[in-house]
């Protein structure tokens, strides 16, 4: 199935700005389930160079400055991606979790490497208080490391509610799991959190997610949003990837643009502006299936 996303950041300022630096992590990654055929990014005003290169993760990441006075600035990034369903539709149960740290000791390939840096604490993610009691009844449930997963994302989805007045990009995964609320990147950190102290490592991951309207009804521009979730690691079976947000495994429609430790590795534009006083941010996406072979954006991946 074939996706085409758009993605537009625009920021206005109270005064003008002198100039800016930003980068961006908002181009798809191929992945064995999805292929970026092509991307295009637009900036206004136009910088005079946009660079882009790969992270330590592996991540697409973009960097540019705008070095002329200005009151606004809009980032459009359009893509195009083929994805695929799961080879697996069954969770591996033969992996336990003493099994699979066992194992991460001697696993040095560049999914085990980055696996051991997904053990330990990162900027957003540190360990909870209050959770000891879950993360015992959830090893009760099951010693499989995909099955704890899997339960862990059932557990978040029914005791959590999806609030988006209640959090920021800055809100902390232990407000979250006291409120019992927040939005994706929230949950995520949660079950991050949750899963480091079992000894599981876990990664965050970024991209979006095709929403389909109701029947008979025109599905609305600019409506759908970035969306977050988290993947496991198994040394025998390699990253599994769980969505507690709508209580499902991903599939082809999701789109995976980034992953890394926690939000701060993948934020999707970050940067520092020189002047301006207050600023209002607006975000847009959409993402829209795409039909038929003869279908091109223009630019470059």
């Amino acid at each position: 199935m074939k996706l085409q996303i758009r993605h537009e950041t625009r920021y206005e300022y109270a005064g003008r700005v002198s100039h800016s630096v930003n980068q961006l992590c908002v181009i798809p990654r191929d992945t064995p389930f999805q292929r970026c055929l092509n991307n295009s990014l637009r900036v206004a005003p136009t910088p005079e160079k946009i660079y882009t290169w790969k992270d330590s993760f592996g991540n697409s990441q973009a960097h540019f400055s705008i070095e002329e006075s200005h009151e606004h600035c809009v980032v459009e990034s359009v893509s195009l991606v083929e994805t695929s369903e799961l080879e697996a539709t069954v969770l591996p149960t033969d992996e336990s979790l003493s099994q699979s740290l066992q194992s991460l000791n001697s696993d040095l390939s560049e999914d085990g490497l980055l696996a051991h840096k997904c053990l330990l604490p990162s900027q957003h993610v540190n360990r909870l208080q209050g959770t000891a009691d879950l993360v015992a009844r959830l090893k009760k449930q099951s010693d499989s490391v995909a099955e704890f997963s899997k339960n862990l994302m059932t557990w978040i989805f029914d005791e959590f509610e999806y609030d988006p007045g209640f959090s920021t990009v800055v809100t902390t995964a232990q407000k979250a799991w006291d409120g019992k609320r927040g939005v994706c990147q929230d949950f995520a950190h949660v079950a991050l959190a949750i899963l480091r102290e079992a000894g599981i490592p876990a990664r965050y991951v970024s991209g979006y997610l095709e929403t389909l309207p109701p029947p008979g009804q025109k599905k609305l521009q600019g409506s759908d949003a970035s969306h977050a979730w988290y993947s496991v690691y198994c040394p025998n079976h390699g990253w599994i990837d769980f969505d507690p947000t709508n209580n499902k495994r991903p599939d082809n429609q999701y789109v995976t643009t980034a992953w890394g430790r926690d939000y701060a590795d993948v934020a999707p534009l970050k940067g520092v502006v020189y002047g301006g006083g207050s600023q209002t941010v607006s975000v847009s996406v959409d993402v829209s299936r795409v039909d038929g072979a003869f279908y091109m954006i223009s630019g470059d991946k």
